[in-house]
């Protein structure tokens, strides 16, 4: 089951496979330069849901002219819901990124960047999936709507 969510999400799940992945990506660089790569993840994964939202954004409009047209009121409503909960999650990913540096004690910079990463990782890709989902209502609607 871990795997598949590693395979849907793009990102290990397990304690193990975390530290793998940050000694794999950390690369025996020295600290400065992996932070420097951490950081650089941190704020694509930030500009990706920057454009995430504005497709969003996109959909909000189009889900509110066809409720206006008299689609089925049901599935055009759960897209807009959808797609306005998975619109506030990718907002959690614009944040800045000046959080890195408010660590807990004990845990080294590079491996707290690492774990925003993952965070804004996971967040990304559920709001991705509540938009494909929330896009696929409003097929449901459209067909229901042409027949």
């Amino acid at each position: 089951m871990l795997r598949l969510l590693e395979l849907l999400f793009g990102m290990p799940f397990t304690h193990g496979d975390r530290l793998a992945a940050f000694d794999k990506m950390v690369g025996g660089r020295p600290p400065h330069d992996a932070a420097d790569i951490l950081r650089w993840s941190a704020g694509h994964n930030t500009e990706k849901s920057g454009a995430l939202l504005g497709a969003q954004a996109i959909f909000v409009v189009v889900d509110t002219f066809v409720l206006d047209r008299g689609w089925p009121k049901g599935a055009v409503l759960a897209a807009l819901f959808l797609v306005l909960a998975a619109a506030l999650i990718l907002m959690t990913n614009l944040r800045s990124t000046m959080m890195a540096y408010r660590q807990k004690e004990g845990v080294e910079p590079n491996r707290h960047i690492f774990n925003m990463l993952l965070s804004r990782t996971i967040r990304f890709n559920v709001a991705l999936y509540m938009t494909f989902l929330s896009i696929l209502f409003l097929g449901g609607a459209a067909w229901s709507f042409v027949r």
